[in-house]
């Protein structure tokens, strides 16, 4: 017998929690309501690409083994190494996260995840200057000025202009018709179609947004006029009604991306947006200016927050003795001086992700791959574990991109003997305290 269910989906970080499925006691029959991105994390139950038993590399390829010799074969892996890397952990549950923490600990690892590459480069800075956040709800009821700053939403997390642009809040009745929309990029995306008469398209030169930035906090003190050439590749009819946007709308959400994050200043982009946000908001007498992450792994943040609470630090945790200690070092710098002998890698694949150069120093050591599908990382890992799909067949905690915790409920049942990614790093937690 059918029934229907709504459910939230752990296609990315947005974590849409208005998704409607058709369900039996076997399978999902319908999906209603997600995105491309939500749809493919549902086909991946099904998917070719699904990983079904426990893999192992050797002489003679790849071959199946049975869990406990799976296990007993990880246990020896790990224990053979001197310093093992975890890395991954941005598509499983902070209860797995946690316990992938602890095992960092145990046997110490140096730990990290996605974010290190993405998001966690803005809040590293904000941790010392300090930031201005808000919530997906807070938009929706109280913004009228949304910039996206070097990202392109429609492709990367298709329904949030759909939340925050077009929907009618508790003080923005009408919606996209009071709702004003800035996109700064090197060159038109997908979300530029989006843009209205009154919206601001601004095209900029590549690594010269520090220059904007610079230029707009001297313009929204009041003292300082634009060249009639423009900055950057931005003519001054468009700079002055970038200033006047920043000075007269109430409520302004900025949405940095990558494209932000990536600029070789070492990090002096960020620093600088970070300055102008404050720097605005010392200015207005009403409303003020936030910043929204929107890092693409549906728990990207939640790995934030539970490196926070277990180490007091939020990503790049070196463990030593079982105790974290100081350390410059993130995954890229690690794998670049080749100070690792062993990776386990979770939910991702750095393979495919990293650069050439750093993914050929990374296949050269061990890899023990814990995931639900095949990648580049699965053709080259030592040992593959399989795990069931967090937010379809178990449950778990999430964080939004907005720092706002999400439960995710177990909607089917696994395939036969897959379990989750917290039942597996328990028991390896558990063979590793034996």
């Amino acid at each position: 017998m059918s029934e229907q269910l709504k459910i939230t989906c752990s296609g990315c970080s947005l974590l849409c929690d208005d998704i409607i499925i058709i369900k039996d006691d076997k399978e999902i029959k319908e999906i209603l309501g997600a995105c491309q991105k939500g749809i493919n994390k549902f086909n991946q139950i099904k998917s070719k690409n699904r990983i079904l038993s426990p893999l192992y590399k050797d002489k003679g390829g790849l071959k199946v083994l049975e869990w406990d010799l799976a296990l007993n074969k990880a246990i020896q892996i790990i224990k053979n190494a001197k310093k093992p890397l975890i890395y991954g952990l941005s598509t499983i549950s902070c209860e797995s996260q946690i316990l992938a923490l602890k095992i960092a600990k145990k046997i110490d690892a140096f730990i990290d995840s996605n974010s290190t590459i993405c998001q966690g480069k803005f809040l590293n800075i904000a941790s010392e200057m300090g930031i201005t956040t808000t919530t997906l709800t807070e938009i929706i009821n109280k913004s009228d000025l949304i910039i996206l700053w070097g990202t392109n939403i429609v492709e990367s997390i298709p329904r949030l202009f759909s939340k925050i642009l077009f929907s009618r809040g508790k003080f923005r009745m009408t919606g996209r018709e009071i709702k004003n929309l800035i996109i700064v990029d090197i060159y038109k995306t997908a979300s530029f179609k989006v843009m209205g008469t009154r919206d601001l398209a601004i095209i900029i030169r590549p690594n010269e947004d520090i220059e904007l930035i610079k230029i707009l906090k001297k313009a929204v003190k009041g003292d300082y006029t634009f060249p009639n050439e423009g900055i950057s590749g931005i003519d001054k009819q468009d700079l002055e009604r970038f200033k006047t946007f920043l000075l007269n709308s109430e409520h302004i959400t900025i949405l940095p991306g990558q494209a932000l994050l990536n600029q070789k200043t070492n990090g002096d982009a960020i620093k600088e947006l970070l300055e102008l946000v404050n720097l605005l908001n010392n200015i207005k007498n009403n409303g003020r200016i936030s910043l929204l992450m929107v890092g693409g792994h549906y728990n990207m943040v939640g790995f934030e927050h539970m490196a926070l609470s277990e180490t007091g630090k939020n990503q790049s945790i070196q463990f030593k003795n079982g105790e974290s200690i100081k350390s410059d070092d993130n995954i890229i710098s690690k794998i670049q001086k080749e100070d690792f002998d062993l990776s386990i890698i979770i939910g991702t694949d750095p393979i495919s992700h990293f650069p050439l150069e750093i993914s050929k120093i990374l296949s050269s050591k061990p890899i023990i791959l814990i995931d639900n599908k095949k990648s580049g990382t699965f053709l080259i890992a030592t040992l593959i574990l399989p795990t069931s799909i967090t937010g379809i067949e178990n449950k778990g905690l999430a964080f939004r991109l907005d720092h706002v915790p999400i439960q995710l409920k177990k909607i089917i049942e696994p395939p036969s003997l897959i379990q989750s990614d917290y039942e597996l790093l328990q028991k390896i937690l558990d063979r590793l305290n034996k």
